[in-house]
């Protein structure tokens, strides 16, 4: 135990010093989007708790406590449905069907906004085809206001109609490919293998700007009794390198998660499960953070689930300023969850 909390200490103060220098600054953002209904309905204090097939974006440890092969599908809507969120995850529990100690796990994660308007390079329109080169007030008899110039100043009316546009698509994409392994009783440690693609639509018909990255997260699960798990993931821990296609490199901040979940049985049939986690982030994110410590900031995130025979859940969470509701039901293998999150509903 002296040993695993002074690497962790070595690392949180690597992390501390390093990457506001060598990181950059909202790279991979739609890496940090919550998946998954039953977690965002605990308001994402997931890490100890696990234990479905979105174990491998929240702590690929929790793989290995499936009792059985799982598939998830997600999709989500963001801003009136101008964002597609999708998520496939399959994970394959290993060993024979009593004692199953390791996992293997693959996911799919899709955030994309689809028929983008794509308007040609201001620098490429003509005046009277393109634009009104009457300035910016628009009025032909002011002089001045970039009137005639011959260039397109920001606030000209356009031109432009149906035929001069075309339609693209904006997509970021990452494939997660998971193992767990389970050591003795108490123990269990998984990583991802993480490839990311990135796509922006270039103003030239048909081209595109894309970037290509690998990854690793790691993350470990410790249960000291049977009613508590103690959990913590390092995602992008060897900063996630991005190359773009033209020229730009990025690299992605490393967080670090931690959480503890606890089980309670009131009564037959009745089952309660409490999840606290703290999320650590070094990109200095003061505005938008509960606490901060240096070049870190902190959030806090609670949940608690209610399953009724293991038949019906009901779920609740904070996280940060969030609320979060949550609902779920199963029937043998098969299952469906919801959640609704009230953005910024402490602020």
């Amino acid at each position: 135990m002296i040993r695993i909390r002074f690497a962790l200490s070595l690392t949180i103060g690597a992390l501390l010093a390093a990457s506001p220098v060598f990181a950059t600054k909202y790279a991979g953002e739609f890496l940090k989007i919550p998946i998954g209904p039953r977690a965002i309905g605990l308001g994402e204090a997931f890490i100890a708790i696990a234990d479905d097939a979105t174990a491998s974006y929240w702590n690929p440890a929790g793989m290995v406590y499936l009792p059985y092969r799982e598939v998830m599908f997600q999709h989500q809507e963001k801003f009136g449905s101008l964002l597609n969120h999708d998520y496939l995850s399959v994970v394959w529990p290993l060993g024979n069907p009593k004692e199953k100690h390791s996992a293997l796990g693959l996911s799919v994660i899709r955030l994309a906004s689809d028929d983008i308007p794509i308007t040609p390079r201001p620098g490429g329109l003509v005046p009277g085809r393109d634009f009104l080169d009457f300035g910016t007030d628009n009025d032909e008899s002011t002089p001045g206001n970039g009137q005639g110039n011959g260039v397109w100043d920001y606030g000209e009316r356009l031109l432009l109609g149906p035929d001069d546009l075309y339609m693209a698509s904006s997509s970021d994409a990452a494939v997660l490919v998971s193992f767990a392994r389970q050591r003795g009783t108490r123990w269990a440690f998984g990583g991802n293998l993480k490839f990311v693609h990135q796509s922006i639509p270039d103003t030239i018909p048909g081209s595109h700007v894309t970037s290509f990255g690998a990854g690793l997260d790691v993350g470990a699960l410790y249960m000291p009794t049977d009613a508590v798990t103690v959990g913590a993931t390092f995602h992008d821990l060897t900063t996630t390198y991005l190359a773009w296609s033209n020229g730009v490199r990025e690299l992605i901040v490393p967080t670090l998660d931690t959480g503890a979940g606890f089980n309670f049985f009131p009564a037959p049939g009745h089952a309660l499960t409490l999840g606290v986690d703290l999320a650590w982030g070094f990109e200095r994110r003061k505005l938008d953070s509960q606490i901060k410590l240096g070049g870190a900031t902190l959030n806090l995130h609670t949940g608690l689930e209610y399953w009724y025979h293991n038949l019906c859940a009901l779920r609740t969470g904070v996280s940060g300023k969030d609320l979060a509701f949550g609902a779920g039901l199963r029937y043998k293998h098969f299952g469906a969850d919801y959640a609704i999150e009230l953005n910024r509903f402490f602020a």
